[in-house]
């Protein structure tokens, strides 16, 4: 397996749709950032400010991080995990 490290803070977590189809989602506690060693596979995407994370009971949950998509997309590459 293969992880990697951010610092990030929880934002949001998705739950899955209601009876009318629209997307459900609840606000996490908004805590200061933390360092965390994160597997790769749970990663679903990358924007400029948050991490997709897969979660258990078939949620997703974003996850805000410091730095820039740059500097995640080097990371990626180097470790020989983007293709561009």
């Amino acid at each position: 397996m293969k992880y990697i490290t951010a610092r990030v803070r929880p934002e949001k977590v998705y739950l899955g749709y209601d009876e009318n189809d629209q997307i459900v989602t609840r606000p996490m506690p908004n805590t200061e950032f933390v360092e965390k060693v994160i597997r790769i596979d749970r990663i679903l995407s990358f924007t400029e400010s948050y991490i997709f994370i897969e979660c258990p009971h078939e949620t997703v949950q974003t996850w805000e991080y410091e730095g820039s998509l740059e500097d995640i997309k080097s990371r990626l590459r180097g470790a020989g995990m983007l293709i561009d």
